[in-house]
């Protein structure tokens, strides 16, 4: 259709996204179709408005964030009130939306829920189809729930982690304080002209600290 829709509308440049990603430097691949070495390509300006379009926002445009980000995380809040163990993770789920839609009108999700306990919890992206969040919490696990609604398109995005017992384990503990200290640290260094791969390699670096002090790495954190 795409060949097509173009020979009848004739445009006389196309726009493509092809640029570098800051924070994973991968470069971006531009959509393809049949016949389109016919036009003339702008491979540049697409990516800069793209860029520019995400991180300037109006006074309205945050004020819509801010209500998203703070209706979900009052969602989180009653969620971790409402675990116990036994409970199975799509209940979290289920918590986390019917907070979202009856305090805040919010009906869609910005993705879908991830609520790992145990082992799930380390699984990236966990609570897909393939994997729809159906373990059992235990009383000595930990759980982590990544979850966040959207408001009229614009999204939230929020992950905590916290133990089903309501306490944690010294090596609980121990990670949770290191994840902690490597989002205050890269908070605190985030201003105009700081690279998002400096920031990653702060947050890993604080990591690799904490860890080596827990006794999980050995070594130097040079190494």
């Amino acid at each position: 259709e795409i060949p097509a829709f173009m020979s009848e509308f004739a445009p006389d440049t196309l726009f493509l996204y092809e640029g570098v990603n800051t924070d994973s430097r991968a470069k971006g691949t531009p959509a393809t179709f049949e016949g389109m070495d016919k036009y003339a390509a702008d491979r540049e300006t697409l990516h800069e408005a793209v860029y520019e379009a995400r991180v300037i926002k109006s006074e309205q445009e945050l004020e819509v964030m801010r209500f998203a980000n703070k209706t979900s995380s009052a969602a989180h809040v009653a969620v971790m009130r409402q675990v116990r163990a036994g409970m199975m993770e799509y209940e979290m789920e289920s918590t986390f939306l019917h907070h979202c839609y009856s305090k805040g009108g919010m009906r869609h999700q910005a993705y879908t829920a991830i609520c790992g306990c145990g082992p799930n919890a380390s699984v990236l992206h966990y609570g897909h189809a393939g994997a729809p969040n159906n373990r059992k919490l235990g009383g000595s696990q930990m759980v982590l729930n990544d979850m966040g609604n959207e408001y009229y398109c614009y999204a939230s995005d929020i992950t905590c982690s916290f133990p089903v017992s309501g306490t944690f384990t010294p090596q609980q503990r121990g990670i949770y304080e290191a994840v902690l200290d490597a989002t205050v640290q890269v908070m605190s260094a985030l201003r105009p002209g700081v690279e998002w791969f400096a920031m990653h390699e702060l947050a890993e670096r604080v990591l690799a600290v904490h860890l080596i002090k827990l006794g999980i790495l050995h070594g130097t954190v040079e190494e």
